[in-house]
């Protein structure tokens, strides 16, 4: 039984993605910080500084809402080194639309990000103990996740559409990648920033996603939680729409 083409080109994705250095990169790296963070912090961040929780069980959440980055990058990488190595001539020339390639990407974003969030939780149970996430909580936390990697692979594969350079498509993407995580409140909250970065927090992407996912593990789901998932869904689009765009302009052929 021939598998469908987008079917085929998520796994042949996966497959290039799954040697264990890359394995211990995507996932093992989140995973030491929270292990890491979460028993040396503990006892130095007061639990008014995270909302009456410990240090740990704010990280956990955080950590999770970073998995959309990882399954970002996953895609925008894979995206370019198809074009570095003129795989993505290849494909279009065999029996695979644009548009698959496409979904396949996104595919593959998705099924990373939430393969990160089930190492994320797993990591955090021995902590901060079983979350008590209700249905709607599992939902918003796998659906703010879903939207945040889409917006970050559209992102990345728009960015890789218009470069032609290896050296400026990854240091664009690593300054990208460390501006978001570090300028967020995956690691702290925004309220014990200078005025001048709380509102460089709340302009970011991954703020949104992580309040959102730690006020889903809390059972504190309100309307500022919709108002951040109608935001994120609204970047994703963007980022997409970007992304399909350069799609259709990208011009084939050797690349640096």
């Amino acid at each position: 039984m021939t598998l469908p083409p987008v079917v085929r080109l998520v796994v042949r994705n996966f497959a290039s993605n799954l040697d264990p250095l890359t394995v211990i990169i995507r996932f093992g790296q989140p995973a030491i910080t929270i292990i890491v963070l979460g028993t040396v912090f503990t006892n130095l961040i007061p639990s008014t500084a995270t909302n009456g929780q410990s240090y740990t069980a704010f990280l956990v959440p955080g950590m999770v809402a970073f998995q959309m980055i990882t399954g970002g990058v996953v895609s925008g990488n894979l995206f370019w080194l198809d074009r570095r190595w003129a795989m993505v001539e290849q494909i279009f020339s065999g029996p695979f639309l644009r548009a698959e390639y496409l979904l396949g990407l996104v595919l593959t974003t998705l099924l990373f990000a939430l393969v990160g969030v089930g190492v994320m939780v797993l990591v955090g149970i021995p902590l901060i103990g079983l979350p008590a996430l209700t249905p709607l909580g599992l939902g918003v936390v796998l659906l703010t996740v879903g939207l945040g990697g889409i917006f970050f692979a559209g992102l990345l594969i728009a960015l890789g559409t218009q470069l032609r350079s290896a050296n400026a498509y990854f240091t664009i993407q690593s300054f990208l990648q460390l501006f978001v995580i570090f300028l967020s409140t995956v690691y702290y909250p925004a309220s014990s920033a200078p005025p001048a970065l709380a509102a460089i927090f709340y302009a970011n992407p991954l703020t949104y996603a992580a309040n959102t996912i730690r006020d889903a593990f809390a059972n504190t789901l309100g309307f500022g939680d919709v108002q951040a998932l109608a935001v994120l869904a609204g970047l994703a689009a963007l980022a997409f729409g970007a992304a399909i765009w350069g799609f259709r302009r990208m011009e084939l052929g050797p690349i640096q």
